[in-house]
């Protein structure tokens, strides 16, 4: 497959969702703070803004800076609580991919962890893992548990997603498949085959943690710009749909809704149902904490 197609296909969309908040004049934005992390050798930029705890940090998805990620509910989260993102390696003012870059859902929870040391040692956190996002939030939690007050996983990926998808597709359609996992290891360094492992091997999150899940209700319709057979479509979507089920089983205290507008693309599509899932799943905590 044509590498232009594989750069198209991981391209996001330009969000085009805003949610805006009634008032009687405009409402400032909250106040930015932006920084750069040292971890291990190199320099991650990030941004927090908001006051409030617990401190809710964003994970985005693979292929797409944080910031283009949340832009579309940065600020409203902003204006209740403190929020961060952190820009991986080659995204934003983080510094650019280095070469034979290997990143497994490990090393992303690690960057993940150091930024929590540096702008939220105390509080409790919040994780808002978005697709990919999804993978690192659960790993953090299960990993880092005693500061992890809860979760809300966006279209998120699951491990056995792509294994499966390995074994159903044929021939051809996985080696398109493939293409587009060896174009990100490539030129982002983004290890997606061995973070599967890294899941197996993690211990349960909390049984009691509360975790709310946000399904898309479409099918994602530019996969097939991978140029996928429509059984390589059908088998690559109805599986995201059966890992989105499973996911129900993370914790005894885990909520599913769908978002029945929407593609992979969310918080562009549908921000006011992350705001009001993150919303609820704020006062759940707060309820019960």
């Amino acid at each position: 497959m044509d590498m232009l197609k594989v750069r198209i296909f991981i391209r996001p969309l330009i969000p085009i969702g805003m949610v805006l908040l009634a008032s009687c004049g405009p409402e400032p934005e909250p106040r930015q703070m932006i920084g750069s992390l040292s971890v291990d050798d190199y320099q991650l930029s990030y941004v927090c803004a908001g006051k409030g705890s617990p401190t809710i940090f964003l994970e985005a998805p693979s292929g797409i800076s944080g910031e283009q990620a949340f832009s579309s509910v940065f600020e409203e989260i902003a204006a209740a609580n403190k929020v961060c993102r952190l820009e991986r390696l080659g995204f934003g003012d983080s510094d650019p991919v280095p070469p034979s870059l290997n990143q497994t859902v490990k090393d992303y929870s690690h960057e993940l962890r150091e930024l929590v040391k540096a702008v939220s040692p105390d509080d409790d956190v919040v994780i808002v893992g978005y697709s990919f996002g999804g993978l690192i939030a659960r790993y953090y939690a299960a990993h880092y548990p005693s500061n992890v007050k809860g979760l809300l996983l966006i279209d998120a990926a699951h491990e056995d997603w792509i294994r499966e998808m390995k074994a159903q597709m044929s021939e051809d359609d996985w080696q398109k498949m493939q293409e587009i996992l060896y174009w990100f290891r490539a030129n982002l360094g983004h290890n997606v085959w061995d973070s599967q492992k890294e899941m197996d091997d993690s211990p349960l999150i909390d049984q009691s943690m509360p975790i709310r899940v946000i399904s898309r209700g479409l099918d994602f319709q530019r996969i097939r710009l991978a140029e996928v057979s429509e059984d390589g479509f059908r088998i690559y979507n109805d599986l995201h749909n059966k890992y989105q089920v499973a996911q129900e089983n993370l914790s005894k205290n885990t909520t599913r809704v769908i978002a029945a507008r929407s593609e992979h693309f969310i918080p562009d599509t549908e921000p006011e149902l992350v705001l009001a899932e993150l919303r609820r799943l704020l006062s759940e905590i707060e309820t019960h904490p």
